[in-house]
């Protein structure tokens, strides 16, 4: 890659709508409040640095998962939409 080149970053969507699919989370059960939360989660994961190794450890992870990895930085949100979702 030349030095004035810039590595475009994949859309975020993808790695947080497979994270709560593996988690049993829906958009709507996660997000009751509106999309103002969701557009946070997705701004989050959109900074991310870890792009790479989620994307690694997703599709390394089986179909159902009951946490996300550590390094995720919307770990808490998610651990929030798993209550919310054992509530509902």
């Amino acid at each position: 890659m030349m030095a004035h080149e810039v590595k475009q970053k994949r859309d975020a969507s993808g790695n947080l709508a497979v994270m709560a699919k593996k988690l049993g989370v829906t958009v709507p059960a996660a997000w009751p409040s509106g999309v103002s939360p969701l557009m946070q989660a997705y701004a989050t994961c959109q900074r991310c640095v870890a792009e790479e190794a989620c994307a690694d450890f997703l599709a390394k992870a089986p179909d159902s998962i009951q946490l996300p990895p550590e390094f995720c930085p919307n770990a808490a949100e998610f651990a929030r939409m798993n209550k919310t979702k054992s509530r509902g």
